[in-house]
């Protein structure tokens, strides 16, 4: 059997170091707070491609795309041919609890509870990030009632959870 390296086809570990490198001067040119949200998915037809884990980010990659494509024409040669950083929103996988007793009936009711949707904290730190940056009054207005909204529901949500499995 070949070494692995030797099965892989060369292009994509040019394009893996490729990656690689747009992803570490990304990291240095955005803002810290940006940094854990956001990576470098691909470069393509003159695209720089990144991903997001939030509208909140995308937004305000968007914002920012302008500096990051001089910036990267500045310290990677050869990448005068990208003309257009490319932002998308790419969602985590959402997670599931199992309850775990001993009692079947207990485990049956707990499976068939309905759940009411809830903006998590996180998501309603970010949306008043976005708001205190929103020139537009109305509009930071709803983003702040939405965010005092979740906070509230996601308390009282996480409360009652706690409840449920004491």
């Amino acid at each position: 059997m070949k070494p692995i390296n030797e099965q892989i086809n060369p292009k994509f570990v040019i394009q893996a170091r490729k990656l690689s490198q747009f992803n570490r001067l990304l990291q240095e040119i955005l803002p810290p707070e940006c940094r854990p949200h956001v990576e470098v998915a691909n470069i393509r037809q003159q695209s720089l491609m990144l991903i997001t884990d939030s509208p909140v980010w995308t937004t305000r990659l968007r914002q920012l795309s302008p500096k990051i494509l001089a910036f990267i024409r500045d310290n990677i040669p050869d990448t005068q041919g990208i003309h257009h950083v490319q932002i998308s929103t790419r969602y985590p996988a959402a997670k599931t609890a199992v309850a775990v007793t001993p009692d079947k009936k207990r485990m049956q009711n707990a499976s068939t509870e309905k759940t009411q949707p809830a903006i998590s904290q996180k998501t309603a730190r970010l949306l008043s990030q976005s708001a205190d940056s929103i020139q537009h009054h109305a509009l930071k207005n709803a983003l702040l009632k939405l965010a005092r909204h979740a906070a509230k529901g996601s308390s009282n949500t996480q409360s009652g959870a706690s409840d449920k499995t004491e």
